[in-house]
């Protein structure tokens, strides 16, 4: 527990470090004014109110609370309480900025606070880290007279000239300037986007340095930010809080942006004006960085960059986000609760508090989408283990610590919760969404499908050859044993003449051979060679008669390459046609590995056509025990559109990418016909389960499969 200081009435109060600085702040949006105080140990700032700045100035040796409160009164007027100073010696106390050495309990204690590991500092800091390298203050306290004609107001007056000229010119060819981030979508574009958004941020942060040191504000480190694991510069301009006008910290803050703006007006002008090669790449490169990192990302006050700092000095609310935090968790606690205590804030407008709230809102929302799009985006083209764990750390990070902090928060407030209307209302949500979760309920699986033939025939070209004849036409019905097509191979045929010549040969000379003496010695040698050019000819009019090919079932051809004539060559292996009973369908379908055990054999399913929602009962009349990797069905691809993951490999063929097993269903006696490659859904009824237990395998099953990759 912290130790707390006793302050007694007629004893002397304790003082302040003599190191603070103390500073005056901007006017409050109520006139009320504020100052900055300085701890230059931790150089951190710290705001505080008149208040607590009169006692600051009028505190002195010896003095006691009442001797205080009366030098406050007499100054101001305000009226304060011992209880108020009380609080506020506490805080101090709390915060080191009391005199007096600490306790080695006391600094053991603070600094086992101030621990954190490195695996909680990476999780909530992988997505922007700094690393400061320099100190550059002497070195801009140096050149800023040669940049001070940068910020003049008549080169103002040029820039806007060419940014108005630039954005004109690309409001002309807006198509074109889209057009040609399709050139960049690579890994070199990556790589070259990246290189520009580092020149970029240098002119960014070098434009934050001089407007601080403009102001007569220290800058003491610039360094390295990784912004998810990409090297930018940052510039530590802490030091604004000395200022007492908001209109110089806007300035500050606003900089960076303004410095891009006008960087990506002169690159857009410069690009609309250069012929296409490296030159007009550079400003397009240039242009669009600016453009897009100014509007989408500096501009953004959901994360910690210029347009944050900007709305806390447009609101006047400085520490935005953790007052604004606190605000919307007070309101949510009244609202959720009915937990009556004091607001974290009590001197701004509803309105305000509104706007505070939302702002959170939309800061928490945006995070959580912005930190998972990332996992998602490493996990589809980085690594999958990677991807999987920076998933979990989002839950973790943004709902599970939150959740559990809350639970810690609320166990502090226990003595100001009661059973009212409100907290009723809450724990009765809370408790029913937990039933709903952990108990097994009864429930039904869909899986994607597709009617299939029964029995089909897929017409393949057996040897790359030449078209001698066509038989049938699309629609025509087939019957076993049926011509299709006549193929023929010139060569095939002069070899099997020539294998006959030479097989006639083979056996003359036999015959000569067994009429004398000495032919007797080559007699064996000649029928050897005759009964193998037999075997040769057997086997090339085997090859032959699969040129000729036939229906092997029976059916309607319902599928024909129409382009096919007599005379063309066709292709080893190209599909020509389909045969099939178009009465007799059955339904393929495609079930995660997940659910494959919830299925069996015989069991009553419905399959629901995706287009119209018709149902049509059945029975699963297999289960394929094997993981099915290859897709024969281009509709369920996602890559074609469909609904099953998938990818193409470099041969073509698709690939699906998770685990999935084939069913084969039966349907019962059709109440109306089915078309063959018919889109749906196999809807079965599985067993009683838990939400939360399926959602434990479910990412049990993807760690596992997806942490062999």
């Amino acid at each position: 527990m912290e130790k707390k200081i006793e302050i007694q009435p007629e004893r002397p109060l304790p003082l302040f470090r003599a190191d603070l600085s103390f500073f005056t702040g901007p006017l409050e949006p109520d006139g009320s004014p504020t100052y900055s105080l300085y701890d230059p140990v931790r150089a951190q700032y710290f705001k505080i109110n008149w208040a607590e700045s009169l006692v600051f100035k009028l505190l002195t040796p010896g003095m006691t609370m009442r001797e205080l409160i009366k030098a406050i009164e007499s100054h101001s007027t305000l009226k304060v309480t011992a209880d108020d100073l009380e609080m506020m010696f506490q805080d101090a106390a709390v915060n080191g900025l009391l005199a007096g050495s600490p306790t080695s309990e006391q600094m053991s204690t603070a600094a086992e606070k101030q621990k954190v590991g490195i695996i909680k500092w990476l999780l909530y800091h992988y997505l922007y880290i700094r690393i400061p390298l320099i100190k550059p203050d002497a070195f801009l306290a140096r050149t800023l007279p040669y940049v001070k004609p940068l910020f003049s107001k008549p080169a103002f007056v040029i820039y806007a000239i060419l940014i108005l000229s630039g954005l004109f010119n690309l409001i002309n060819r807006f198509d074109e300037f889209l057009h040609t981030f399709t050139y960049f979508f690579s890994a070199e574009g990556l790589l070259i986007y990246g290189i520009g958004i580092s020149v970029v941020k240098i002119i960014h942060e070098f434009s934050h340095a001089y407007t601080a040191k403009y102001y007569n504000i220290r800058v003491p480190t610039m360094g390295v930010a990784l912004i998810v694991f990409w090297p930018v510069l940052y510039t530590d301009v802490t030091d604004g809080w000395k200022l007492a006008k908001r209109s110089q910290r806007l300035a500050i803050s606003f900089a960076g942006i303004l410095a891009e703006l006008i960087l990506a007006g002169i690159a857009t002008l410069a690009w609309s004006f250069s012929n296409a090669g490296a030159l007009q790449s550079i400003f397009f490169v240039i242009s669009s960085v600016t453009w897009i990192s100014t509007l989408v990302v500096n501009l953004n006050p959901a994360m910690r960059f210029d347009g944050y700092y900007l709305m806390s000095d447009l609101w006047g609310i400085d520490n935005l986000q953790p007052r604004a935090f606190a605000m919307t968790r007070w309101q949510l606690r009244k609202w959720l609760l009915g937990i009556n205590v004091e607001p974290p804030e009590t001197n701004i407008s509803s309105r305000r508090a509104i706007g505070m709230m939302v702002y959170s809102l939309y800061t928490w929302i945006y995070r959580l989408v912005l930190y998972t799009a990332i996992a998602v985006f490493v996990y589809k083209q980085f690594t999958k283990v990677l991807g999987i764990f920076l998933f979990l750390v989002e839950i973790i990070v943004f709902i599970l610590w939150p959740f559990a902090s809350e639970i810690s928060q609320l166990y502090r407030l226990r003595k100001f919760i009661t059973i009212n209307r409100r907290s009723a209302i809450t724990t009765s949500f809370v408790a029913l969404f937990f039933l709903w979760l952990i108990i097994p309920w009864p429930h039904r699986e869909s899986f994607f499908a597709i009617t299939d033939p029964v029995t089909q025939q897929l017409i393949y070209v057996p040897i790359s050859s030449k078209v001698e004849a066509i038989f049938v036409k699309r629609g025509e019905s087939i019957n076993i044993g049926q011509p299709i097509v006549t193929l023929s191979l010139p060569p095939l045929l002069i070899e099997v003449v020539e294998s006959d010549v030479d097989r006639e040969v083979a056996g003359r000379e036999a015959q000569i051979a067994s009429e004398t003496e000495e032919g007797r010695v080559a007699f064996a040698e000649k029928i050897a060679q005759e009964i193998a050019e037999e075997a040769k000819i057997r086997a090339l009019l085997k090859v032959e008669d699969q040129l000729k090919i036939k229906a092997k079932a029976a059916g309607e051809l319902y599928f024909w390459d129409d382009t096919l004539n007599v005379g063309q060559f066709v292709q080893k292996d190209q599909l020509i046609g389909k045969v099939a009973n178009l009465q007799n369908l059955q339904v393929i379908a495609f079930v995660p590995e997940i659910l494959i055990k919830d299925l069996e054999i015989n069991q009553k399913v419905v399959f629901r056509l995706k287009s119209s929602q018709e149902k049509f009962s059945g029975y699963i009349r297999d289960i394929n025990p094997i993981r099915n990797r290859a897709l024969n069905y281009k509709q369920l691809a996602s890559v074609h559109g469909g609904e099953l993951p998938t990818m193409q490999d470099p041969s073509g063929k698709l690939i699906i990418i998770e685990s999935y097993y084939i069913i084969t269903v039966e349907l019962d006696k059709l109440k109306s016909p089915l078309r063959i490659g018919e889109l749906g859904y196999i809807d079965a009824r599985g067993p009683w389960r838990s939400k939360f237990i399926y959602l434990l395998r479910r990412i049990q099953a993807l760690i596992w499969s997806e942490g062999t990759f």
